[in-house]
């Protein structure tokens, strides 16, 4: 099957694009899907598809937009990107190829991220508690990756289906793993391509770890879909156990460590709320 790829960007309220270096790229396909409220940007580009959503349904349903003028233009690979990632020349390219170069040894490799550093600091992002197990292939299994800058062929994205509307913004790439992981699919990142992203609207340390400030408005999707995925058997057990005891330490030193944690946690609990009492399945 020829390759053939498709780049999926979700927008909302982005000022500075970072797809301006793929408008008019030979050979790939860039699906621009806004989630911001009443926009309709020109573009005119040949091998630009433009999908105003007139309001924003998340970054899952955009995502699912994306994917379905992907498969509608044929193609066979795609790559998502969030508006805050970098994208350098030679990056689409990069990726597919380490995608089927790896999926000649894996063959049931789902979805492949490249190694993630930081936008602001230019660290790796790395697991302080699973160790990487690069395999003779430079192939790192991940239990989860984040979406952005991942590779994924049309094929194994139709085995396991598209993502879940309902959780909206947060988790909703990691949930995907999981999904597929449960069919028998795995994912993981490749160290040979590189990715800078940024993360949430700031950081700080404590006791040496890097904590991640979020919109405080991302903490009620947060908190409510934490406990939303804590319903689901395919959802690993440490992946539940761990960020619930980051979660009550957050309600505990933010107050003394945020500025703005009262509206951060006007949402947690609003979250919490929603996350006890407001289950409707996903």
């Amino acid at each position: 099957m020829e390759t053939k790829i498709a780049v999926i960007i979700v927008l909302y309220h982005s000022e500075n694009p970072n797809y301006s270096s793929l408008i008019g790229k030979s050979g790939t396909n860039v699906v621009l899907v806004d989630n911001t409220p009443g926009r309709n940007l020109l573009l005119s580009a040949e091998n630009v598809h433009y999908i105003p959503l007139n309001e924003n349904r998340g970054i899952a349903a955009a995502q699912n937009v994306g994917i379905r003028k992907v498969v509608e233009l044929g193609c066979s690979h795609i790559v998502f990107f969030d508006q805050d990632s970098v994208i350098e020349p030679d990056y689409i390219r990069g990726i597919v190829a380490e995608y089927e170069r790896i999926k000649t040894c894996v063959g049931n490799l789902f979805l492949l991220g490249p190694t993630v550093f930081n936008g602001r600091t230019g660290e790796e992002y790395k697991s302080v508690i699973h160790k990487d197990n690069v395999t003779s292939v430079g192939f790192i299994p991940r239990r989860e990756i984040i979406s952005s800058g991942s590779c994924v062929s049309v094929s194994q994205l139709q085995k396991v289906g598209g993502l879940r509307e309902r959780l909206f913004i947060d988790y909703v790439d990691f949930e995907w793993c999981w999904r597929a992981n449960r069919i028998g699919l795995v994912s993981g990142i490749t160290p040979n391509v590189r990715l800078r992203h940024f993360v949430g609207q700031n950081e700080f340390r404590v006791l040496g770890q890097l904590v991640i400030i979020s919109s405080p408005f991302r903490y009620f999707y947060q908190y409510r879909n934490y406990l939303w995925l804590l319903r689901k058997r395919y959802v690993p057990f440490q992946w539940k156990v761990n960020v619930g005891i980051k979660f009550i330490l957050r309600i505990i030193y933010f107050p003394f460590c945020v500025k703005n944690w009262r509206q951060i946690e006007r949402n947690t609990w609003k979250g919490i709320r929603h996350g006890l009492f407001k289950y409707k399945g996903l």
